[in-house]
């Protein structure tokens, strides 16, 4: 095997993209729709921690878990040159399975102390990878998404570490879950300082795979970062704080604005909805992952619009949970689940090296998302003058799997097709 030559091994995200893709489809995804069910079909009401299980495994054992399966094959490109993957990624990818088969277990067993050691294990991975990517990401002009990419990390270390926190707190006191307050505080740390943090970061240098003339302005690029911890840490003390009143749900709203308000400017900046007719096309990149991208973008700024809805009923006084929980969805669902299958699709031919198997399922993937997303957005109008939507609403959960699934199904197809040997890999290699 030639070390120099990424090429020549197995892709290293194989194995954290397979262990993604099942938590969510087998039984992140399914959770969610149960929780729906729940809600507008009168199904059984889910255990607290089981809706706990849906957001860990959606935040941390989908997103979370692709990123250390990415990074090293996109710091390639970025850096220009192989960089290191090994003893690091083993140890990491351990972790994390150990991490969610004791997570799942001890949840369907009623038993808090392997979802104690399951948050444990997370950190430490999360702590792990963090240090790699400090050490791998060296070129100078590199510096920033350095600096940017391991704080982003650390983040989902430390809401892994807040959550063990609350769970050994928990069990203390004899209680079968932390807190839900606390651990939205939790899941906000791994969103928007972890998860979002990764997203944009990359996309500072990605975006072109998606959206020609894609330039975001080093100030913007610079200010990303502050921005984003600041919406973390208005959320964590909206959550978190003895407030009385309203003043803890305004303030956590605010957090939330802060952040996807951030993933807002940066689309906008960026230029995810201006043309450019100027621009030469590039190699490889196709107008249904822009399209999927595009839909990101577009519920980045719902989920914007959403929050500032929300803080600005919560100081009236009205109740927003309805509110706040579709801006939720808009970010995790709407925006970060849409680029992760835009980035999926554009990186499976690139990374396998053969040609997407059903490049079909791309538009069908775009219309799935657009539908879950009207679908999840419509719980407002069952809530305020439409009950008839009320019973469409779970489809949401249904048409955001098939989402997923059109890209697990095309992961899946490529893995197992023969890789083109050394004298083919020229001409069947792109680069984002």
């Amino acid at each position: 095997m030639n070390a120099a030559d990424p090429a020549s091994e197995a892709p290293v995200y194989r194995p954290f993209a397979l262990l993604a893709f099942a938590a969510t489809l087998a039984v992140g995804t399914p959770i969610g729709g149960w929780m729906l069910a729940w809600l507008y079909w009168g199904a059984p009401a889910a255990p607290i921690a089981w809706v706990l299980l849906h957001a860990n495994l959606q935040v941390f054992g989908f997103f979370a878990t692709l990123i250390p399966g990415v990074a090293p094959h996109l710091f390639d490109r970025f850096t220009g040159h192989p960089i290191p993957r090994r003893p690091v990624t083993p140890w990491v990818l351990g972790l994390l399975a150990a991490a969610l088969v004791l997570r799942v277990s001890g949840t369907w067993a009623a038993f808090p102390a392997p979802v104690l050691a399951a948050a444990l294990l997370q950190a430490a991975a999360f702590l792990l990878f963090a240090s790699w990517v400090r050490r791998v990401l060296d070129p100078p002009e590199l510096s920033f998404l350095r600096r940017h990419l391991t704080a982003s990390t650390g983040w989902l270390a430390l809401a892994c570490l807040g959550e063990a926190i609350l769970r050994w707190r928990a069990l203390n006191l004899g209680l079968a879950a932390p807190p839900l307050a606390a651990m939205r505080a939790v899941h906000a740390m791994g969103i928007f300082g972890g998860v979002l943090g990764w997203v944009l970061g990359v996309l500072l240098r990605a975006g072109p795979m998606f959206v020609p003339g894609w330039r975001v302005l080093p100030g913007t690029a610079r200010a990303m970062p502050w921005a984003l911890a600041l919406g973390v840490l208005v959320t964590l003390v909206g959550e978190t704080g003895a407030w009385r009143g309203a003043t803890g749900t305004v303030l956590a709203r605010l957090g939330e604005f802060l952040a996807l308000g951030t993933v807002a400017v940066v689309a906008i900046s960026g230029g995810a909805f201006r043309r450019a007719p100027g621009v030469l096309p590039m190699a490889s990149r196709s107008a249904e992952e822009s399209r999927i991208f595009r839909l990101a973008a577009v519920s980045a700024v719902g989920a914007v619009a959403g929050f500032a809805a929300a803080a600005v009923l919560a100081a009236l006084g009205a109740h927003t949970h309805l509110v706040a929980d579709a801006a939720r969805h808009l970010a995790t669902v709407g925006f970060l689940t849409s680029v992760v299958v835009a980035l999926a699709f554009r990186l499976i031919p690139v990374l396998e090296m053969v040609a997407l198997p059903w490049p079909g399922l791309r538009r069908v993937a775009f219309w799935a998302l657009l539908g879950g997303m009207v679908l999840r957005t419509a719980e407002l109008g069952a809530a305020y003058g439409a009950p008839a939507i009320a019973p469409l609403v779970p489809l949401s959960g249904v048409l955001v799997w098939i989402a997923v699934a059109c890209v697990a199904a095309n992961l899946g197809r490529a893995i197992s097709a023969p890789r083109p040997d050394a004298t083919s890999r020229g001409s069947a290699r792109s680069s984002p």
